[in-house]
């Protein structure tokens, strides 16, 4: 049986069809957004980090393992311009059968000026969207997990509603000491159910074929870890506009496009009470810098304190419009008497 089931997951991820869709074209993009601050301070974007954090099962759900048992972890990033985010877990051993896990993922959009044909402003809107997120995980051997999550979506503009579904899929591999993950993922399979009003074309939704590695040195306190990402949408061709409003294409060189799919970063301490991560987003980089202003802009830090009933973690990105906050609590309930 385990055999079966890690044969359908590899057909999956390995042939899946690779014709992906172009950045923005698609609904329910908030789930894009990475709202574990670990990965986001390991360059944005991380699959094989081995932290007992259910808050990471966003970025792949083979990720939840025995460690993670009756954790619960809420995850917010203070966007830019008013946006909020983020991601609320729990999970649960179920014994022989695997691992189980719930969450909500949301974005809170503000709130906006109402006003008619005319520019008479009748009140204020708002906007925001949601994922109810359901994970499962088994452990085929020792060394191999396989995992998926399904996300019924809500979605909310004013007085026009949507609702959709996704799923995300993965396989995790841990070497025998521990020190090496190795992990694939494929996030945000799925489709629009209802459009926003009646009459409107169903939107595509913006899938991620995506493989990282984590590897711990074994005589030092450091972890190297890297994701490469959109793998189903290598496009060196890169669409922007000038300040007229004219759209331009650039091909960007070999390495250039390798870069805008790759998230590097390290940890120090990374099995302390103190963490301090790094990391460098190109593609943020490449997307948002100007010839007269750069900055932070691709670069990502942050630290984890680990307590003994309680975990935080911080990170901090930045951007060429600012800086964003992702913040972390999680907790063990059987540390104050749960079995």
């Amino acid at each position: 049986m385990n055999r079966l089931l890690l044969s359908l997951l590899l057909n999956l991820i390995l042939f899946s069809p690779l014709s992906g869709q172009t950045a923005g074209e698609g609904v329910f993009s908030f789930l894009q957004l990475t709202n574990a601050p670990q990965a986001a301070a390991l360059g944005g974007i991380q699959v094989a980090l081995p932290d007992a954090d259910p808050g990471l099962l966003q970025l792949n759900p083979a990720l939840l393992s025995a460690e993670m048992n009756h954790n619960l972890a809420v995850n917010y990033a203070s966007y830019l311009a008013g946006i909020g985010f983020g991601y609320v877990s729990y999970a649960r051993n179920l014994g022989k059968f695997g691992m189980a896990a719930i969450g909500m993922q949301f974005a809170d959009y503000g709130q906006f000026v109402a006003a008619d044909e005319n520019g008479t402003i009748t009140g204020t809107f708002g906007a925001s969207d949601y994922a109810l997120v359901l994970s499962y995980a088994k452990h085929l051997s020792t060394h191999l997990t396989v995992g998926a999550s399904l996300k019924p979506i809500y979605s909310q503009l004013e007085n026009y509603h949507a609702f959709g579904i996704a799923s995300d899929l993965g396989i995790v591999y841990r070497n025998t000491d521990q020190l090496t993950t190795i992990a694939l993922s494929i996030k945000d399979l799925g489709t629009q159910l209802t459009t926003y009003y009646d009459g409107a074309l169903h939107e595509k939704m913006i899938w991620s074929l995506r493989m990282g590695i984590t590897h711990q040195l074994q005589y030092a306190p450091i972890r190297f870890s890297i994701t490469a990402y959109d793998l189903n949408r290598w496009n060196s061709n890169i669409s922007a506009t000038d300040p007229n409003g004219v759209a331009i294409r650039e091909t960007a060189s070999p390495i250039a496009t390798l870069m805008r799919h790759l998230s590097p970063g390290a940890e120090l301490f990374p099995d302390q009470k103190i963490s301090l991560r790094i990391g460098y987003n190109y593609r943020r980089k490449d997307d948002l810098s100007t010839p007269y202003q750069t900055g932070m802009t691709g670069f990502t830090t942050g630290l984890g304190i680990n307590l003994s009933s309680i975990r935080f973690n911080y990170a901090l990105s930045g951007y060429m419009a600012g800086m964003v906050h992702n913040f972390s609590l999680s907790t063990n309930f059987s540390r104050f008497g749960g079995k």
